[in-house]
């Protein structure tokens, strides 16, 4: 369980940064072709993330995984907004409008929809962890994090 833990962790953590790196040109160059992006593009990548946290829980009782994807992944979406807006944008005035708690609710719901749809096909296909899973994911995170810090913070534009 330690494992699987520590993956969804990676995987939620690797999920928000590429959403935030892949929607940033889009959306300094136009508003509402960020938003458009982040209403088609990101879900793909938290469905994603959140279905490989699904089908890797070691357990059966797919609902009480997705629960726990839920929470996490709203954890790593607070502080890392905090991170993201507050520390390397210094924008916090920009953090909370009513998307953002969109987004929040987005999260909270998407893995038990997720885990309802597919809990059949979850079961079947269910797969151990390794240490290579959790080290590309923390690993892709970071690469995303540190490519987006240092447009921000070299103020590079298109």
């Amino acid at each position: 369980m330690k494992h699987w833990l520590i993956y969804t962790f990676s995987l939620g953590f690797a999920a928000y940064w590429a959403s935030n790196l892949l929607l940033w040109f889009p959306w300094s160059y136009s508003v509402t072709l960020g938003i458009t992006l982040m209403v088609t593009l990101a879900p793909v990548i938290w469905a994603y993330s959140t279905f490989l946290a699904l089908k890797t829980y070691p357990g059966k009782n797919l609902i009480k995984a997705a629960l726990l994807v839920s929470l996490i992944f709203i954890f790593l979406a607070v502080v890392m907004d905090y991170i993201f807006f507050g520390v390397i944008r210094n924008a916090m005035e920009q953090l909370y409008h009513p998307t953002t708690f969109y987004g929040y609710g987005f999260l909270l719901l998407l893995p038990v929809v997720l885990a309802l749809i597919f809990r059949n096909r979850m079961v079947r296909i269910g797969k151990q962890i390794n240490n290579a899973a959790i080290l590309k994911a923390v690993l892709s995170g970071v690469f995303c994090l540190v490519i987006l810090a240092a447009i921000i913070l070299l103020g590079i534009t298109i």
